[in-house]
């Protein structure tokens, strides 16, 4: 732990801080009761130096204090020897699927993307699955509410999910719990009290409460299940109560870091764990399973503590009201937020649903403080107080329309209308693909007159994921034996796979996995990519419906708003299959205006010919004239006017 304590230092500018103890987190509760677990307190050895030596094929800790080479992880083999076979009476039966190794992993969302997250262990047959979670449409994903992960792979096997583990409470990590738990069949499901309040609330509004075990694990306790046993340890990110999880199989354990970055400054919370993590790669960790989002940048993430001083400030020179549109989930940010407004003489009101329900559940657990009457929701009430003494926190800071931050923008909010003189402040980043919908909030604040401040005049927010000093430092205290860069889009994780590289990572330790590709590990820890992969697909949430075709349904709705829609309707006869006069046509989006009469004409005459064609050939299938009708007026588009209309044949027979 020397050279932890000395990177304190240097980033702290003085002494390395003192690690806090276990019991820091002693005022959580203990795990609820389990069937067929029986919690067990983690062993605790002594922290060892950071790592020193070259990977040398079949790992040996004999060698470990002969190798001084630097820049160079030690391979260590895991807390029990990959060779170690388990009882023939304890081995379960086969899956359908063949396996070469009692031991395999693969992502079911989350290593192509960010969010979707959803990764699966599988020890003898036995599942544990880490996070649901949503995923965010792009821009050309139009009318869609989220993707989430396709389980489709997992149907038939619903009995052996021994537990869904929850690293935190971010929605691309448990935002698809309440599509996806009946489908799963409702296995028990692990993580730190606000996580689990987080998804209890989710579970709470579509009524799928009573059918789910819910388990609250603090911090460095094992929970054991069968065979297997995992725990979470803390890291720091954007939200309360993040961990990482080790998983312990007879294997070798599996550490997944979740969301992380090392601050060693936080708001109201301890620093991350460095004492177990380093512990556990003492042991031996077959492989790590880690966040790619910042690999490319440079340095390390800047502490939440660095920006409380700007955000400080511009609440304080405010001379009206001050908007302030962060994540919802932001709860430290929110702390400061409440911390200011007190000493400022100010209240604060939540406008949007997912804030005000997420303050809530977050001061009933004691994770946000404020005075009584601080803190209130936005309504009617707030004109009677003087500009000067009112702060709104707000949901929208990514320009989604519905949000609030959007509607105060366009005069459409119920109970805020912006006004010249009003601040307001941006306290977050754009994500990839939301530049455009924040540029236009923005726009139209000002054009209402409100001075907005944006994160790239003034250090207003900072992320949650480590840069590459962050995940160097992971990678050093655990000394993994192989490494899985996770959660991100394909620039990300292999900006990560060249950092592991740097120190001195061979290709066959870095596996870079698509979604659905499986990592198989054999009995002497190396690990071999399947020849196996599951068909991965896109599954869209659109309204309160859910379907399994996302790409198809998103290329139709491309289709329709670049090139419109055609409806030709035929009648026929039920017997003969002859037409009963002209078909009829219903376009949108497609000709309108002087060219209608000339080009419905045509369309007519050109469906009624493909279909008469196609009948005197002899042809009776409907399918054969849909074609045939379908591809003859996509030539006649293309040719006449340069367009690709959705074209729909429709068959009325009398």
């Amino acid at each position: 732990m020397q050279s932890v304590q000395n990177w304190m230092a240097a980033r702290t500018g003085g002494s390395s801080p003192q690690q806090p103890a276990r019991s820091a987190s002693s005022s959580i509760p203990p795990v609820t009761p389990l069937s067929g677990a029986a919690p067990t307190a983690p062993t605790r050895g002594q922290p060892q130096k950071p790592p020193q030596g070259r990977p040398q094929g079949q790992p040996s800790r004999k060698h470990h204090h002969r190798n001084r080479h630097h820049n160079r992880p030690p391979q260590r083999p895991p807390a029990r020897a990959p060779g170690t076979q388990v009882p023939s009476q304890t081995q379960p039966q086969q899956d359908n699927a063949v396996r070469r190794g009692n031991l395999r992993v693969f992502p079911l969302g989350g290593f192509e993307q960010v969010g979707r997250n959803c990764f699966v262990i599988d020890v003898d047959g036995d599942l544990f699955l880490i996070d649901l979670g949503l995923q965010f449409p792009d821009e050309d994903m139009l009318g869609i509410d989220y993707l989430i992960p396709d389980i489709a792979a997992l149907k038939g096997r619903e009995n052996r999910i021994k537990g869904i583990l929850f690293t935190h409470g971010h929605l691309d990590h448990i935002g698809a719990v309440q599509h996806l738990l009946p489908a799963l069949h409702f296995p028990p499901c692990y993580g730190t009290k606000l996580t689990m309040a987080f998804v209890k609330k989710r579970l709470d509004e579509e009524h799928l409460t009573g059918n789910v075990r819910l388990n609250t694990v603090p911090y460095g306790q094992k929970i054991v299940v069968g065979k297997v046993s995992f725990e979470f340890l803390r890291v720091t990110h954007s939200i309360p109560d993040s961990a990482a999880i080790a998983v312990h199989t007879p294997y070798g354990t599996i550490l997944h870091t979740g969301d992380f970055k090392f601050d060693l400054t936080p708001m109201n919370e301890p620093p991350a764990d460095f004492q177990r993590l380093s512990e556990l790669g003492q042991k031996g960790i077959l492989a790590i399973v880690a966040d790619s989002t910042n690999a490319a940048k440079p340095g390390y993430s800047k502490s939440e503590r660095d920006i409380a001083h700007t955000i400080k400030s511009l609440l304080t020179q405010a001379e009206g009201r001050v908007i302030i549109s962060t994540f919802s989930s932001l709860l430290n940010r929110m702390q400061q937020i409440f911390d200011i407004a007190k000493d400022s003489s100010r209240k604060v009101y939540l406008a949007g649903r997912s804030m005000e329900t997420n303050v809530e559940i977050a001061m009933n657990l004691g994770y946000l403080k404020a005075p009584r009457g601080l803190v209130r929701k936005a309504g009617p009430g707030m004109e009677k107080l003087p500009d000067n003494e009112v702060i709104i926190i707000t949901t929208g800071s990514q320009g989604e329309e519905m949000a609030g931050l959007a509607r105060m923008g366009l005069g459409t909010h119920r109970h805020v209308s912006v006004k010249k003189g009003d601040t307001i402040i941006l306290s977050s980043n754009p994500i990839i693909g939301n530049e455009r919908a924040v540029a236009k909030v923005v726009n139209n604040l000002h054009m209402k007159g409100a001075i907005v401040k944006t994160n790239q005049e003034f250090a207003l927010h900072t992320t949650g994921h480590g840069h590459a000093g962050d995940i160097l430092l992971m990678h050093r205290l655990v000394r993994a034996r192989h490494v899985i860069p996770e959660h991100g889009e394909p620039h990300m994780r292999s900006a990560h796979a060249d950092l592991a590289k740097s120190i001195g990572y061979e290709d066959n330790q870095i596996h870079l996995l698509g979604n659905g590709e499986m990592l198989e590990f054999d009995a002497t820890g190396a690990a071999r990519r399947s020849k196996q992969k599951i068909t991965f697909r896109d599954v869209i949430i659109d309204g309160r419906g859910a379907a399994g075709e996302g790409a198809r349904v998103l290329t139709d709705r491309k289709i329709m708003s670049g090139g419109g829609m055609i409806v030709v309707l035929f009648k026929t006869y039920a017997d003969s299959k002859r037409l009963v006069g002209d078909p009829d046509i219903i376009s949108r989006g497609l000709i309108y205006g002087s060219e209608q009469t000339d080009i419905s004409a045509e369309v007519i005459q050109a469906a009624k010919k493909a279909y008469t064609e196609e009948l005197d050939r002899g042809e009776t299938d409907r399918k054969a004239f849909k074609r045939a009708v379908t591809g003859a007026l996509y030539r006649y588009f293309d040719r006449k006017l340069d367009r690709e209309p959705m074209v729909v044949p429709l068959f009325v027979e009398v």
